[in-house]
């Protein structure tokens, strides 16, 4: 068959278009991965080079800053940014103080940042390609916050130039359009070679097969290869030959089909026989069948438990966070007073103990998720207040750096019966999505508040935040398993489905939620202990 007919033919078209389809797909994604991968190496690149200047400018000029000597400060800043020529401008800021802004020939003193430097304040350490106020230009900015015994001094604003990112940038697309040319090129000729190969001999084999159709047995296959092409063509011809020999034998079978028929006569009544067998042990084959589905049905369920541990591990990684960062900032106390020579024994003492506290808050964490699992658990009495306040003490640091305020007033000898770890747990899950409410709302003057109270035969606490409320469309939704409003990776949507099960499930409560004023407010509802006990 000519190239021009094997072209043409449908089927070399699709295998063709397939698989040119399949190599330009992949080659499409390795080129986007790799682009990203690239950018992202050079922006770290970029973002080392800056924290590796400010590593330094903290380092050498701690003492300095402590006293607060700030011409000390300038002329090693301005000898700083002369020397390093990727550096565009540098601004210093003190907390609560005037900014100072070093520029390549020039110095000031700056009052007020704009938005622009001011809104990094609030994260721990970022970076970002903006435009520059100051000489009007885009660049890599990176910001330090500065740190002397666990207190914010303030923050180091380096601007850098990104010259050469952008010469990384572009010679980066260069070498991906040569590149991408040279590979569709060889996709192409790939392609065509591939499509030839595979299409040629199964067209072949369909020509055959229309000759034969018409009557024709005395032609054959001729394709030799060493693969299934040419197994199924070999195994074509000795059907073809068998075909033709089973021509020969027709007439001396049609002499034979009587007594076939009586053969098969009897093969049909044996059949009779097995389906009537089979109709008498029906019954018990559907009751095995379903029985079988039923134990299907038990390692599913067992299986979706599985699952919901899955799910608990994340929020035990959620809970460890605050406790970790907490004992990391005992540890760079002690490190700190030990360099400073005020390491004592009063000092240690109290960091081990405050070291204690987070890593028992971390096994007991363990212990709460764990027994949210366990069969037959046993209610015990505890006063609400308690375990309140104890859950306010894991989590209130994490606040503080948030700039959020939490308020908490409260009753005493309110006396539950229930289980006070899963409680707690449900306590910390509203403080949790209320603080992530703030921030991602970024609502100024961050507000939550915590209060507990009791009537006659209730005990409350009642959780309320100035976050801006839920909207009304998912108010109704959020209790449900899965359900979340935050992006992917940062909630699995089952904490307050927990939350509700272990209020209203475990412990005989109500737990509720309605938009007030500015905010939401949650309210937990458990019985008190007279009216446990009555029950």
């Amino acid at each position: 068959m000519s190239n021009i007919n094997i072209v043409q033919n449908r089927l070399f078209r699709k295998v063709f278009t397939l698989i040119l389809l399949a190599i330009f797909l992949v080659l499409s994604i390795f080129i986007f991965k790799a682009t990203q991968l690239q950018k992202q190496s050079i922006i770290d690149s970029l973002q080392l080079e800056a924290k590796t200047m400010a590593d330094g400018i903290v380092y050498l000029n701690k003492d300095s800053m402590v006293i607060d000597n700030q011409i000390k400060v300038l002329e090693f800043l301005i000898d700083f940014v002369q020397v390093n020529k990727q550096i565009k401008t540098i601004v210093l800021s003190r907390k609560d103080k005037e900014s100072l802004l070093i520029k390549k020939n020039a110095w000031e003193m700056v009052n007020d940042l704009t938005i622009l430097y001011t809104k990094s304040h609030l994260k721990d350490r970022n970076y970002e390609i903006v435009k520059s106020p100051f000489i009007e230009q885009t660049v890599f900015k990176y910001t330090y916050p500065i740190y002397f015994s666990s207190i914010l001094w303030g923050w180091i604003h380096i601007d850098l130039s990104l010259d050469e990112y952008n010469r990384k940038i572009n010679t980066m697309y260069e070498q991906f359009v040569y590149f991408a040319s040279i590979m569709l090129f060889t996709a192409l000729l790939l392609s065509y070679f591939i499509a030839r190969m595979v299409s040629s001999p199964i067209v072949k084999l369909n020509e055959i097969t229309n000759e034969i159709s018409n009557g024709k047995l005395n032609i054959r296959v001729d394709i030799k290869t060493n693969d299934e092409i040419g197994t199924l063509a070999d195994s074509f011809n000795k059907m073809v030959d068998n075909l033709e020999l089973s021509q020969k034998e027709l007439k001396k079978s049609h002499d034979e089909l009587e007594d076939r028929v009586k053969d098969r006569t009897l093969e049909l009544e044996e059949t009779s026989n097995k389906l009537t067998l089979l109709n008498e042990t029906l019954e018990q084959r559907v009751n095995d069948e379903i029985a079988k589905r039923q134990k299907q049905e038990q390692l599913l369920i067992q299986q979706s438990k599985l699952a919901a541990m899955g799910e608990m591990i994340g929020n035990i990684a959620h809970q460890w966070r605050q406790p970790l960062n907490a004992l990391s900032l005992v540890l760079q106390n002690i490190h700190f007073s030990y360099k400073m020579d005020e390491l004592n024994d009063e000092f240690m003492d109290k960091s081990i103990k405050k070291a204690n506290l987070l890593t028992n808050t971390m096994s007991k964490t363990i212990d709460d998720f764990r027994n949210f699992f366990k069969p037959n658990k046993e209610k015990k009495e505890f006063l609400l207040d308690e375990v309140v306040s104890k859950s306010i003490t894991l989590i209130e640091s994490t606040f503080k750096h948030s700039n959020i305020e939490l308020e908490y007033s409260y009753e005493k000898l309110i006396n539950i019966f229930g289980f006070p770890n899963e409680f707690s747990q449900v306590v910390l899950n509203i403080l949790n999505n209320a603080r992530d409410a703030l921030l991602e709302n970024k609502i100024e003057n961050a507000r939550v508040i915590v209060n507990t109270k009791m009537d006659k035969n209730f005990g409350y606490v009642i959780i309320r935040d100035n976050a801006g409320g839920i909207p009304n469309s998912i108010i109704n939704k959020i209790f449900n398993p899965y359900f979340t409003t935050k992006e992917e990776g940062k909630g699995t949507g089952i904490g307050l489905y927990m939350s509700k099960t272990i209020i209203e499930t475990n412990m005989d409560g109500k737990l509720i939620v309605e938009n007030v004023d500015d905010g939401a407010e949650f309210i937990i509802r458990v019985p008190l202990v007279k009216v446990e006990n009555e029950k």
